[in-house]
């Protein structure tokens, strides 16, 4: 006879059947990634589910049938309470009909996919004069029971919110010139600026100039502006260029102008910016696009190959948030912590028409 058993013994600690807890250990994922892998939730990649119900099996994982059955009873709508809600808030003047820019929708799509992923509705509001005032915010919050709020990419110059922080789990997305001092979550600009910069240089351009917004430098805490001079001391002192940082409220005709004027007097050969409609004012301002000068936007959304520049992965910023607020309103953390993290999600470059290779 064989002292061999046809299944492994559990291996959790203390001999004890191994929990969930103790599959996402072993697996390296969120256990309620775990959760819904191993109910073939499509939410999870088939081949992370393999993954996950192999290493399960191996450990000696069961189902607890008394959880399965009561989750299933709830699930049938006799009993299943409602999800749990988190805030997401905007400050941009929805009311106003504004319509959300393409990165701020993206970030929000992230961030709406995740919270369903983990079992939570996602409460769009909107702060400023022709939406909500901070009162009603507040209002809103506690009849709903709310206590986990995104401050969800807040445009410098726009409307501000203040609320009592000691109640609320908080996170930010961008939006570093206005309180809370949370954990952020951010693409991260000073790395793209970085890059962007490095492939034009391998491309052939000498003289790169960097033009932004003075509220999107507000916005991510001058970090375009930081890459951009840590780039710039990589290259002799004759080909650095001042940064151009245009005002709040700059119209496009006004804008167009000054880009034409520093491009000329720089003698700059590839502008990197973050509006998608720079090659517009620069045409707008007489100058041809590459051939007088080459563009890099740092703020790609689709894959047409027309454009130069960086790619952020803007819905994963927004998934990012969720996942980090949902732990804070797990462990029970609110208020503004002794020491706020940031957390930065990576882009990828993309080449394309606009800075085509220098001979």
């Amino acid at each position: 006879m064989s002292d061999s058993h046809p299944n492994p013994p559990p291996s959790g600690p203390a001999g004890r059947r191994p929990t969930l807890k103790d599959v996402a250990r072993e697996a390296g994922f969120h256990v309620t990634t775990i959760s819904l892998a191993l109910r073939s939730h499509p939410s999870i990649p088939e081949g992370t589910r393999v993954k996950i119900k192999a290493i399960a099996d191996r450990m000696g994982y069961e189902v607890n049938p008394v959880f399965h059955a009561l989750s299933r009873f709830r699930k049938s709508g006799r009993v299943r309470a409602p999800a749990p809600r988190i805030a997401y808030i905007e400050n941009f003047g929805a009311g106003t009909g504004f319509k959300r820019s393409v990165h701020m929708e993206l970030i929000l799509e992230g961030a709406r996919r995740q919270a369903g992923v983990l079992g939570y509705e996602l409460d769009q509001l909107s702060v400023g004069e022709d939406d909500l005032d901070a009162h009603h915010i507040a209002q809103h919050l506690a009849r709903h029971q709310i206590t986990g709020v995104i401050i969800g990419a807040f445009v410098p110059g726009f409307a501000e919110l203040a609320l009592n922080w000691d109640d609320y789990s908080v996170v930010k997305i961008h939006s570093r010139h206005t309180e809370p001092d949370v954990t952020v979550v951010a693409n991260d600009q000073l790395r793209e600026v970085r890059l962007a910069f490095r492939h034009l240089t391998a491309l052939g351009y000498q003289r790169i100039g960097l033009a932004i917004g003075r509220a999107d430098e507000d916005g991510c805490g001058h970090r375009h502006a930081a890459g951009f001079l840590m780039e710039q001391v990589t290259v002799p002192p004759d080909r650095r260029v001042p940064p151009l940082v245009f005002s709040y409220y700059v119209t496009h005709d006004s804008l167009a102008g000054s880009l034409g004027r520093w491009v000329r007097r720089h003698r700059i050969d590839a502008v990197i910016c973050n509006w998608t409609n720079t090659r517009e004012m620069l045409e707008s301002a007489g100058l041809s696009v590459p051939g007088e000068v080459a563009w890099a936007c740092l703020c790609l959304t689709t894959a047409d190959f027309t454009t130069a520049g960086v790619r952020p992965n803007l819905d994963l910023v927004g998934e990012r948030a969720v996942s980090i607020l949902v732990s804070k309103l797990k462990s029970t953390e609110r208020g503004t912590p002794e020491f706020p993290s940031s957390i930065y999600v990576q882009s990828s470059w993309q080449d394309g028409a606009s800075a085509p290779a220098r001979v």
